[in-house]
């Protein structure tokens, strides 16, 4: 197995964990198993609770250090919190800490998070880190002068798009995080992508969305997407890309968070509109991936005409790429072109897909030839696996089509544990895969399947099941679907 596939599934596992056990937790109950003096908080049981108002009320004085010692493990922020002075909020803990709510600070305050703080300076396990739920949590400053420490690492914090982007090419391999959510219709429209050089820093979006952000190239050749490269070591986090416009014409790739990744991103999310005019892909998040991503999706529709892959979130995963814990929604269609691999959530998988979903509606027109056309993955060349995956959602048009795979070129074995909803998508169960009848590894169930039960196979740890979320399919526990 490769070493980003361990990554994303040991990062898929401690987020559904923290989810589920919260050590110390802010929260709105009464204080309890927790010693709070001179601003220090520390927990004295495994299970504490810290009333939120009772911190804000400490904040309001002074510096707080909020602090899992050694006999609990993670901090779980449940509650919103807000203070105004210029107070330093310390969450210190032994493994993890997670941000389920919003952290406002308010005045010119500070916050510091320590992750993996088990008391030993060579400690051999450090499975902690610093986690903002998707969708749900944030951590927002109204003062770009504040302090932002995340493990010994100070951020800079950045209010616009063309900050950000002047500060990465001063310094592409620094620490950055948006203070705040960012409109940025008020922008105009970008004629190339805003971060256009090789990332090799870290970006946290801190949960934060940039909305309304508008970029469309006419330039041949060009790729079209907020980042242009996130290289090796580079990591790009906690950001959203709402309702925005990307649209290419003869480009070399265009998705909504990055045109190649060769790092990590990680809890990023899209939505919008992607559109393109011959390109070599286009998708939802992130045209290339020859890194990592991980508990992202996507809700965009990608439309156009002519393109060599095409995938709701990625399309083309490379042979060192793995794209675990991550799903992908609305609609990808192509009107018309030869040569297309085009699937549901990667539309060229070399490398690693697992723990992944799609519910996109899938669209090929009259016209299209040769496309491998599949619900979840258009073409699995060799070395390409897909474990734990399924895809549920309309599938049309004039093409090699199967219920997970278009065309599967990976040995034997390759697929593991993955299906397609036969009501919703192709119908006849001996075409998981589009060129291989009755394809080892794949399955195809019924729309009352997929909602009565979790598929074999699936890790109840990493993957959840509730009729009031995700319209009653699986859904992943680290990226709560609506």
């Amino acid at each position: 197995m490769k070493s980003e596939t361990l990554i994303g599934l040991t990062a898929a596992l401690l987020l559904s964990s923290a989810l589920a056990r919260a050590d110390v937790e802010i929260a709105n109950r009464p204080t309890s198993n927790m010693s709070c003096d001179s601003g220090v908080c520390t927990a004295t049981a495994r299970k504490a609770v810290l009333n939120v108002g009772d911190l804000a009320t400490m904040l309001a004085s002074g510096d707080v250090a909020v602090k899992t010692g050694l006999v609990a493990k993670d901090i779980d922020v449940d509650q919103p919190l807000t203070w105004s002075s210029t107070a330093r909020l310390t969450l210190d803990a032994q493994a993890s800490v997670t941000v389920k709510k919003q952290i406002t600070v308010a005045g010119q305050g500070a916050l510091t998070i320590v992750t993996n703080d088990t008391g030993q300076p060579h400690a051999k396990s450090k499975t902690g880190e610093f986690i903002i739920l998707p969708e749900h949590g944030s951590v927002q400053f109204w003062d770009l002068s504040s302090s932002l420490i995340v493990d010994g690492n100070t951020y800079t914090l950045v209010g616009d798009i063309k900050t950000l982007a002047a500060d990465i090419a001063a310094n592409p391999s620094g620490f950055y995080a948006l203070a705040k959510p960012y409109d940025a219709s008020v922008d105009g429209t970008y004629a190339s992508t805003p971060i256009n050089l090789e990332f090799t820093g870290l970006f946290d979006g801190l949960g934060n969305e940039i909305s309304s952000i508008s970029v469309i190239s006419e330039r041949e050749a060009d790729t079209v997407s907020f980042f242009t490269w996130i290289a090796t070591g580079g990591i790009v986090r906690d950001i959203g890309i709402v309702n925005g416009t990307f649209s290419g014409r003869k480009s070399n790739g265009v998705a909504m968070t990055a045109s190649l990744n060769f790092g990590l991103v990680e809890r990023c999310w899209a939505s919008g509109r992607v559109s393109f005019q011959t390109t070599v892909g286009a998708s939802g998040l992130v045209s290339e991936n020859e890194g990592t991503i991980m508990n992202s999706f996507s809700d965009v529709r990608v439309v156009g005409t002519a393109a060599r892959r095409l995938g709701g979130l990625v399309d083309y995963n490379d042979s060192r790429a793995t794209t675990a814990s991550s799903f992908a929604v609305h609609s990808v269609a192509l009107r018309d072109g030869p040569l297309t691999s085009f699937g549901g959530l990667v539309g060229e998988n070399l490398g690693a897909v697992e723990n992944s979903y799609t519910r996109n509606r899938l669209a090929a027109g009259k016209k299209n030839s040769d496309v491998n056309l599949g619900g979840l993955v258009g073409k699995n060349d060799p070395g390409g696996t897909i474990q734990t995956s399924y895809a549920a959602g309309p599938i049309g048009g004039n093409a090699s089509t199967g219920g997970v795979v278009g065309f599967d070129g990976a040995k034997s074995g390759s697929i593991t544990a993955s299906y397609w909803d036969l009501d919703m998508g192709i119908s006849n169960p001996s075409q998981g895969a589009g060129n291989i009848p009755n394809d080892s590894g794949i399955t195809g169930l019924t729309t009352q399947q997929f909602q009565s039960g979790l598929p074999q196979g699936f890790d109840p740890k990493i993957w959840g099941l509730d009729p009031k979320i995700n319209g009653g399919f699986p859904y992943l526990l680290a990226v709560p679907a609506k």
